[in-house]
């Protein structure tokens, strides 16, 4: 029987064929199996550090927790103890307190505190929302027969008073015109050292306030190169921190915490310590501490 040559050739390169398919598919199944113990021993190697990532977090998880707790007790203790805590710290301290908040004036509260500490109130003064009014200043150069224009005359005028010896008699004339209150002025105001302002504002976010009042004080003071820190309540709308933290005067955000009221005595009791002070984000720290 004769064959054709054609039906080698076919059959041989059938065959080629298949064994080339035949090795394809094994060296695939065998990379396969090769693959699939990568990815095992990679997924294993990953379940290890995620085992010891999730032990890591749990023990900074109860450590934060403990910080914490640690943190909550000793607030706790402060706010306890925050009489004895600062004993005589002002001792021969001479403060003055102005309070820029006509609706909220929480002034009385940084008066104990101060004098807790053994320090001396000079002055506690009240300055009304009449003090930037231009027809209640009008008013008050036409009754006083002064030259006075602005607001800013107005704090130079508080300012003046309080280094002279008739400051009752001058700042009762203000005090009638509405524009101050007067809630004590004790014999030794000329001799204040420092100064306590106590900002803030419940009412909407209102900056024009700030420097009709606070802003103009604060320039008038420093002129005068008293030491002056700005405080306000820890549950105060409108915070003055960062406002009064850019005219380069020491902040206090909880004056009515027992912290806050330690960071305030820290603070008076060492003019050399500035910053932000409280719990407020972006504060330098809760309580100074001194490097």
């Amino acid at each position: 029987m004769h064959i054709n040559m054609k039906y080698y050739i076919v059959s041989i390169g059938a065959i080629f064929i298949s064994l080339g398919i035949g090795i394809l598919v094994g060296y695939n199944l065998n990379y396969d199996q090769e693959l699939s113990k990568q990815q095992a021993s990679v997924i294993s190697d990953l379940d290890k550090k995620f085992d010891s990532l999730k032990v890591t977090n749990d023990n900074l998880e109860k450590s934060l927790a403990d910080l914490s707790d640690d943190y909550d007790e000793a607030i706790t203790f402060i706010n306890d103890n925050i009489n004895s805590l600062v004993g005589e710290r002002l001792t021969d301290k001479n403060i003055g307190i102005i309070s820029t908040n006509q609706e909220n004036d929480y002034t009385q509260e940084i008066d104990d505190i101060i004098t807790t500490a053994n320090g001396k109130v000079a002055f506690d003064i009240i300055l009304n929302n009449n003090i930037f009014n231009e027809k209640k200043i009008e008013e008050v150069a036409d009754k006083l027969n002064i030259d006075i224009k602005s607001t800013k005359d107005i704090m130079i005028y508080i300012e003046q008073a309080l280094s002279e010896n008739n400051a009752s008699e001058r700042l009762k004339k203000l005090e009638d015109l509405d524009m101050i209150k007067i809630n004590s002025l004790n014999e030794n105001y000329q001799s204040y050292d420092s100064v306590v302002i106590a900002g803030g504002n419940n009412g909407k976010s209102d900056e024009g306030q700030y420097e009709n009042i606070d802003k103009i004080l604060i320039e008038t003071l420093k002129d005068k190169e008293k030491n002056i820190v700005g405080v306000q309540q820890s549950n105060t709308k409108f915070s003055y921190v960062d406002l009064y933290s850019n005219d380069k005067v020491t902040t206090i955000d909880n004056v009515d915490e027992g912290i806050g009221k330690l960071s305030l005595v820290m603070v008076l009791q060492d003019s050399s310590i500035a910053g932000k002070f409280g719990k407020l984000e972006g504060s330098d720290s809760i309580i100074p501490f001194k490097k």
